[in-house]
């Protein structure tokens, strides 16, 4: 299986809360680096923050570049 079948099929949408856990970063700080560019934008649902998950992936993993 290649790189690009794997993040395909991690790519779902996580809540603040979640993406919180996952980067150890409270999620006001996560919207601030997105502002900056040194995090993925977001999506607000119904007055709610997502991230999708295989952004946050790379951005543990040092891999995330800014668009």
């Amino acid at each position: 299986m290649n790189n690009s079948n794997v993040i395909e099929q991690q790519d779902f949408l996580i809540q603040a809360q979640e993406a919180e856990q996952a980067t150890n970063v409270h999620r006001i700080t996560l919207l601030r680096w997105a502002a900056r560019g040194i995090a993925p934008n977001p999506q607000k649902i119904g007055g709610r923050w997502f991230w999708r998950n295989s952004e946050i992936q790379q951005l543990i993993a040092g891999e995330w570049e800014g668009k």
